[in-house]
């Protein structure tokens, strides 16, 4: 690969990578604080290629007369190995395929994540409001640390999406779980928390989880059945279903 080559593929580079900041893809791929050194490192990369690539065309492209050629090796025409052009895959699978942000399909053969201790105390409040929104993450923490503590005493809404329960469903559940990714720093270290679902009303009669047209995103409206998301069930509590609507999936579409 000839130097001026190199120069505008990480031109090409430093672009993408600005696009994905700019457009808002970059969540599919990594947390929301990464925009801005994402944002910095495409910058930087086009200046470094744009200063670089002006260099270049100022430099002669021979050796002034009776000097020594050996720097020539090393002006406009250098080039790098085979392996330079591997920057371009990159380049291609963002601009061309677009990667989607994980889902279900991450899922399979997988189980449950274990509740970190970081997560949120059992004790703490609950939001205000009638079901207030919970995370997947939080609901499974606040059952780790007391599975009859007050999240099985009102209602609250999560929203993920649908998949096969990961292992045998405890008595009176769908046989579904709703399930979110969580991640820590991106997409490479994705993990999964998931919630069963019970249905005393038959309110998810025919529902399934989603196929070859995407995941089935929803927001689920109900209540923790006490005793559940204990080492036991492997940090997997039942929520039992009151209500529940289709969604778009939320951006960011993991949680933290």
């Amino acid at each position: 690969m000839r130097r001026d080559a190199q120069h505008v593929l990480l031109v090409l580079v430093g672009g993408v990578l600005v696009k994905i900041v700019l457009d808002g893809s970059y969540l599919r791929y990594v947390r929301a604080w990464s925009a801005a050194p994402v944002l910095a490192a495409g910058v930087v990369l086009i200046t470094v290629a744009l200063i670089a690539l002006a260099r270049d065309l100022r430099r002669p492209t021979a050796p002034p007369s009776g000097e020594d050629d050996h720097d020539h090796d090393h002006g406009p025409d250098a080039r790098a190995g085979p392996a330079a052009w591997l920057m371009v895959l990159p380049v291609l699978a963002l601009l061309l395929v677009v990667p989607p942000a994980l889902g279900s399909a991450a899922l399979r053969d997988t189980g449950a994540r274990t509740a970190p201790a970081a997560a949120a105390p059992a004790d703490e409040p609950l939001p205000p409001g009638d079901a207030p929104p919970l995370g997947l993450l939080d609901v499974v923490s606040r059952t780790a640390a007391d599975p009859h503590g007050t999240i099985t005493e009102r209602d609250v809404t999560v929203t993920g999406f649908l998949v096969p329960a990961a292992r045998t469903p405890p008595p009176g559940a769908t046989g579904l779980d709703v399930a979110r990714l969580v991640i820590s720093c991106c997409a490479a270290d994705a993990s999964a928390v998931r919630l069963h679902l019970a249905d005393p009303a038959d309110l998810l009669a025919g529902v399934a989880p989603g196929g070859a047209e995407g995941d089935r995103w929803v927001a689920i409206r109900g209540r923790v059945v006490a005793g559940t998301g204990t080492p036991a069930d492997g940090h997997v509590p039942t929520l039992s279903v009151i209500g529940w609507s289709p969604v778009a999936a939320p951006v960011p579409v993991y949680e933290y």
